[in-house]
């Protein structure tokens, strides 16, 4: 707790990444931050030296993490909700609450918001384990499949980085429904994307929101490989997306910083999902933006003002850095700034494995095309290969 003499005292559950840049963000704002981490988690541990070894998944060890800190916040989202309701009734400040977390379950997520009223595809939520799923499955897929005859199914928990989602035609269904045993799905219907989009938000217990310019995303194999600012969507269409955001954080009586996750589809904004914390696609706002998503979202959970959004620079891009097979990114720093001696890294302090988040390249400018190129570059030279270039916007 805060002692006389020192900063607040900030609890963050989980040993991520997300925990490690939010402890460099605290350390000029005179923040004391508190991880509780896994003896294995990597990413915080190299940068927070009050590290209390426990499991982030035991609710004892919450309810003992909780009571030495001033405020409780979190590196993920998958955390104990029963162990959070007993916090929150003994009046332990845990930020984002229940309310925003429980939004991570795409079920209770997308029910919530056809009920509110906001813009959300057409759905239909099974549990696998219900004798009539598979009827329902056909019956839905008969109706919104696309021209291949796909639909998409999410598991409502636990996906992330395009795990937990398949893309299926009727004649899958059934076996797909003999060997899936995991929790409740959503359906949905393949849509024609145009382009995705990210909206930050950052509200305080005071009710003060504040929105960031809106973000667009480029998806590879379902997983963030680029960020843009701006976004190459109208004005029009950008102010909608930052309305969708201030709906959801009043909504949800949001706290702290969260991610809205938009479809654009024939010119048309789509609520894909809600990510209740810190994001990847916030990460260009370290350098690209007045005030950080990690530096706000203290800010915010301490019901202190909030910061400015405004950007920094005409351009910006964010690329990950991902891992392969052998390849330490430390191994290649100089190589990659000797490439791009521009760009921003952020090293995560993470094994590199296939097909893993280990790092991210932020790269600012005047000219959109040349920071993207630049990004992809430096990132390609971390990765041992992997090129953050795309074609263009996604279309699926």
């Amino acid at each position: 707790m805060t002692q006389p003499g020192t900063g607040p005292v900030v609890g963050i559950v989980g040993g991520g990444q997300l925990a490690r840049m939010l402890a460099e963000a605290a350390t000029p704002l005179g923040i004391h931050v508190r991880v509780l981490a896994a003896a294995t988690d990597e990413g915080a541990a190299e940068v927070v030296p009050d590290l209390t070894v426990g499991n982030p998944d035991d609710p004892q060890a919450i309810l003992a993490f909780a009571r030495t800190v001033d405020v409780l916040s979190f590196d993920h989202e998958n955390v104990d909700h029963g162990a959070l309701a007993e916090l929150e009734r003994t009046g332990i400040a845990v930020r984002p609450g229940l309310k925003l977390l429980s939004i991570a379950d795409k079920a209770h997520q997308r029910s919530t918001f056809s009920a509110a009223g906001l813009a959300v595809p057409e759905f239909l939520v099974l549990d696998a384990q219900q004798a009539d799923a598979l009827d329902r499955a056909l019956a839905f897929s008969e109706e919104h499949a696309d021209d291949e005859g796909l639909i998409v199914l999410k598991a409502s928990r636990g996906g992330y980085d395009g795990r937990g989602v398949w893309m299926l035609r009727a004649d899958e269904l059934e076996a797909f429904f003999d060997q899936y045993s995991g929790a409740p799905l959503v359906l949905e219907p393949k849509l024609p994307l145009d382009l995705e989009l990210a909206v930050l938000v950052a509200r305080n217990p005071s009710g003060q929101v504040e929105v960031w310019p809106v973000l667009e995303t480029v998806q590879v194999n379902g997983m963030c490989d680029e960020v843009l600012l701006p976004a190459n969507v109208s004005a029009t269409l950008a102010a909608e997306a930052e309305h969708i955001g201030r709906q959801i954080a009043e909504l949800l009586e949001a706290v702290g910083v969260f991610a809205v996750e938009l479809f654009v589809s024939s010119g048309k904004l789509l609520i894909n999902e809600i990510a209740p914390r810190v994001h990847n696609s916030g990460h260009v706002t370290i350098e690209a933006s007045a005030t950080s998503q990690f530096s706000q979202h203290l800010r915010a959970i301490l019901d202190w003002p909030l910061g400015p959004t405004h950007s920094l620079s005409r351009a910006a891009v964010m690329a990950n850095v991902v891992g392969t097979a052998g390849k330490d990114p430390r191994e290649s720093q100089a190589v990659a700034l000797a490439t791009v001696p521009q760009a921003q890294i952020h090293l995560y302090g993470k094994e590199s494995r296939p097909g893993r988040k280990i790092g991210h390249v932020t790269v600012l400018g005047e000219d959109l095309s040349q920071c993207r190129t630049s990004a992809a570059l430096a990132a390609a030279a971390l990765s041992a290969g992997h090129s953050a270039i795309s074609d263009g916007p996604p279309n699926d």
